[in-house]
């Protein structure tokens, strides 16, 4: 049972190395050459996706840590009643889901303090704390980089090289063949036509 199994192993990785047709011409190499390019991109896919996901894990940890570093939160006083949001189709359907801006005062590191406007839910009333984000400066700031989402973000990374470059390489391997086959067909119809008149008369 070896034996046999051996027998078409061997064949099958002929025919994938050399090509096939008893004769091999230079797009039978060129088709072998595409063929290696797309086993060797299914062989560098995963290294490739396990070193994305590992250097974007490590920058936004950084990145998350350094926000966090930078960043604090601090309690701001509303000055003054939040607006209504002005709504200009009459649909109110998302009003809870909608923030404004008003003015408000927080602290600041040096002990001082700073009035400006902070986003709030509408119509909230003045005297009101508000949790916001600051910098070192004391400037109104985004929240630092949510750790919760560093996995899924290197899993994207991750899964870009590893699906996208065996794709990329069976893309162009089969444009390859397509091109080739154009080439062998029109090869094949000019040495027909300048052998046919001789076949003919000969068997004429």
């Amino acid at each position: 049972m070896s034996a046999p199994k051996n027998g078409v192993i061997r064949r099958s990785l002929r025919r994938f190395m050399l090509g096939s047709g008893p004769l091999k011409r230079r797009s039978d190499r060129m088709q072998v050459i595409g063929r290696f390019v797309v086993a060797v991109s299914l062989l560098l896919a995963p290294p490739l996706a396990v070193a994305a996901t590992t250097a974007t894990t490590t920058h936004l940890q950084a990145v998350a840590d350094a926000e966090a570093a930078e960043r604090s939160r601090v309690r701001a006083v509303l000055l003054e009643d939040a607006p209504v949001i002005p709504h200009t189709s009459g649909d109110y359907s998302s009003y809870s889901d909608d923030r404004v801006h008003a003015r408000a005062v927080w602290p600041l590191p040096d002990g001082t303090s700073r009035v400006g406007e902070v986003p709030t839910e509408p119509l909230t009333p003045a005297g009101t704390v508000v949790r916001v984000w600051v910098d070192r400066d004391g400037d109104l700031a985004r929240a630092p980089f949510d750790r919760s989402r560093i996995a899924a973000s290197a899993m994207v990374m991750g899964a870009l090289p590893l699906f996208g470059v065996p794709l990329a390489a069976w893309t162009l391997y089969a444009v390859l063949c397509v091109l080739l086959d154009v080439r062998r067909e029109r090869r094949w119809e000019r040495d027909w036509a300048a052998v046919e008149p001789e076949w003919n008369s000969r068997l004429l």
